[in-house]
């Protein structure tokens, strides 16, 4: 019993000497992505929200092989750009390459890593948004109709479909919505599926709704989710 509480009181000693001997950074934070890849050693304000510069690129910390800060001839921390190329998640912020949001209160981050994803705290309410740089809304638009809409429409006759143009701010003067409403999709499950495209600084933007129930009168929710982003 006595070699027990000996071994016990070893490992205790152990973990606080690593606990205490970790490198703790000085003007920033590690913050990895979801998927438990690259992590960056950035620069933070004094809200918890990461420093991008004037191109949207990600500021950070130079760090020696132990973890800590280094410092320039001048005495100052020294920093670098990189590019973001994966949403990171930052207390209730998402920073994505090209955009970021706040998560909005009642929601939660799911995992967003390629694109950002988001979800209503307790339904299975998703927002998806993507960027993408090599096409147009309007090919999105026809894309998302000619595939899972005109499919979903053949396949289920009561199935209601919305098409019009809509307005979310100022910054996204013009977007297009079109969804598409199964209330059962053969399982006892209903089935629901919005898009939303538009155009942004020489971007395309698709925004996808899905959820297992009708979400036919609550776009305005998700509009003003949209309204709040912040472009890079």
């Amino acid at each position: 019993m006595k070699k027990y509480f000996a071994l016990i009181i070893t490992l205790l000693v152990v973990l606080t000497c690593f606990t205490s001997c970790k490198a703790k950074l000085k003007g920033g934070q590690y913050i990895n992505t979801a998927a438990g890849g690259e992590g960056y050693a950035a620069v933070t304000k004094a809200d918890g929200g990461v420093v991008r510069d004037e191109a949207g690129n990600l500021v950070v910390l130079v760090t020696d092989e132990n973890g800590k800060n280094v410092k320039g001839d001048n005495g100052e921390y020294q920093t670098n750009r990189v590019a973001l190329e994966y949403a990171l998640v930052v207390g209730n912020r998402i920073e994505c390459p090209t955009f970021a949001i706040n998560i909005p209160n009642g929601w939660e981050d799911s995992i967003s890593f390629n694109d950002l994803v988001i979800k209503k705290s307790g339904t299975n309410d998703f927002l998806r948004i993507a960027t993408h740089g090599d096409t147009t809304a309007d090919k999105l638009a026809e894309q998302a109709k000619t595939g899972l809409i005109d499919s979903a429409v053949a396949q289920y006759p009561d199935a209601v479909c919305v098409t019009k143009g809509i307005k979310i701010s100022d910054a996204i003067p013009s977007a297009q919505f079109q969804s598409v409403f199964v209330p059962d999709n053969g399982s006892g499950v209903a089935s629901y599926a919005g898009f939303i495209y538009f155009e942004q600084g020489g971007n395309a933007y698709a925004c996808s709704i899905t959820s297992d129930r009708d979400l036919s009168g609550s776009i305005d929710d998700f509009t003003k989710i949209l309204s709040t982003i912040e472009f890079i």
